[in-house]
């Protein structure tokens, strides 16, 4: 099984989502920056799209190059999962819109609404930004007037972060002291939750990249390659 990964900044890494990848399905992972994203698809199984702290609406032109790409993945019904800034971008591209939504959300947060419990949570978040998606999309969880988790053809989107680890939550948390603010939440306290959620709920994490995959129509026989 063959993944594009693209890495839209080095402060939004594949993670554990990378290690399910390898570990349970044997995918080689090629990951790129995003100003190396190529033009149109090539023979990989898998697109992944990652987090970034840039906002889609800033329409920087390797935004505008990968909205393209994923336009054309989309069409031609490959499979694509994006991730936070992966999945606003993958929203622009289907015809939605993304803009700042006027608050900021971190640490671990349920959904309030979701298509399962697999899609429930808690999930860690770590977003100012929000999506709206054109009439059709199926969305999968919702959360205090955000989307959450969408499917459009074989792409799909999460707002949250199932791949963080401990480090990068941590590295979050110390680059951004003033979201934990926001939020009511100190480091100790946000590690904590990062611990428990991350050891604890690996069964769970598991099951929602399965999930992912299976919406994105990743085949057996792909993951077995």
């Amino acid at each position: 099984m063959k993944v594009l990964v693209i890495e839209n900044s080095p402060k939004a890494p594949l993670g554990l989502f990378g290690d399910h990848l390898m570990g349970r399905l044997g995918a080689t992972l090629a990951v790129i920056g995003p100003e190396a994203v190529p033009e149109a698809p090539g023979d990989e199984d898998l697109v992944v799209t990652l987090g970034s702290p840039s906002g889609v609406y800033e329409a920087a032109p390797w935004m505008l190059r990968q909205g393209d790409f994923l336009a054309r993945a989309i069409a031609a019904d490959r499979p694509v999962i994006g991730i936070c800034f992966g999945a606003q971008i993958i929203a622009a591209a289907i015809g939605g819109s993304v803009a700042p939504f006027g608050r900021r959300f971190a640490g671990w947060i349920a959904n309030a609404e979701s298509a399962g419990p697999v899609w429930r949570g808690p999930w860690v978040r770590w977003h100012g930004d929000h999506l709206t998606l054109p009439d059709g999309v199926e969305v999968l969880a919702r959360d205090q007037g955000t989307v959450q988790a969408f499917q459009h053809r074989r792409a799909v989107g999460v707002q949250f972060h199932p791949e963080a680890s401990e480090a990068i939550v941590e590295s979050w948390a110390r680059a951004t002291p003033d979201w934990l603010a926001e939020n009511g939440l100190d480091h100790a306290a946000l590690m904590r939750d990062s611990r428990a959620n991350v050891q604890g709920r690996a069964e769970a994490r598991a099951a929602l990249f399965d999930e992912l995959l299976r919406r994105a129509g990743v085949r057996a026989t792909a993951a077995a390659a």
